[in-house]
């Protein structure tokens, strides 16, 4: 009777450990799977924001244990631009800092940096392709900025001359008096920045429902496999 006991619980725990890895195997593949839908999800939104497919890539997702399956697994989606997420989410208000009074907006016409390092900025470093600092505007067109404040709004406009293939260029002498054969150019005052005191960013994201929905179909699928 002893030896049979010990072969009953000896195959029971064997089912039983059986169970749990199939259990296991289960919970894994559901929880990656519905955490890598709910960040396909989030990049959608940000994409039907506006926001550009490299915005979207910021969110992304991980699973935990990784590489390993467990009947308690975890999934984690998170963006790597959580402060601008954050912003387009809640809506926050945007003011300046550092006892700033305007909140400086580039237009169209201000150019985008070439290069990281190519001028002095008092923002500090800020990536290629990005849009010049007001200091940077100065610096590239070699004038200043002249800002007019009305209204609560400021506009600021810098004189420059038309590029011959698009854009505007410093107003130098040659160009002003005509060099090279070519006909002179007439400096005019073109618009760079918008000057307000604070931006109010809209809510364009929805992070609350679309977590919810993911662990909802965590459960269901769950509860149709093992239920």
């Amino acid at each position: 009777m002893k030896l049979l006991s010990q072969t009953l619980t000896s195959s029971l725990a064997e089912q039983m450990r059986d169970i749990e890895g199939d259990l296991a195997q289960d919970m894994t593949t559901i929880m990656r799977e519905e955490t890598t839908a709910l960040k396909d999800e989030l990049r959608r939104q940000i994409t039907g924001a506006g926001m550009g497919a490299r915005m979207a890539r910021t969110w992304q997702a991980e699973t935990y244990p990784k590489g390993r399956r467990s009947i308690s697994p975890a999934g984690y989606v998170y963006s790597k631009a959580p402060l601008i997420v954050q912003a387009f989410t809640d809506g926050a208000t945007i003011r300046p800092v550092n006892g700033g009074k305007w909140l400086w907006i580039p237009t169209s016409n201000v150019p985008a940096r070439r290069r990281a390092g190519n001028y002095v900025s008092s923002m500090g470093r800020r990536s290629s392709g990005t849009k010049m600092t007001p200091e940077e505007v100065e610096l590239h067109f070699n004038a200043e900025l002249d800002v007019v404040i009305e209204g609560g709004k400021g506009l600021a406009f810098i004189d420059v001359v038309s590029g011959l293939r698009g854009g505007y260029r410093q107003a130098t002498a040659g160009r002003l008096a005509g060099r090279r054969n070519m006909a002179p150019r007439k400096a005019k005052p073109v618009l760079m920045f918008t000057l307000v005191k604070a931006v109010k960013m809209p809510k364009l994201l929805e992070l609350d429902a679309p977590a919810s929905r993911a662990a909802e179909r965590v459960a269901r699928r769950m509860a149709s496999r093992w239920g």
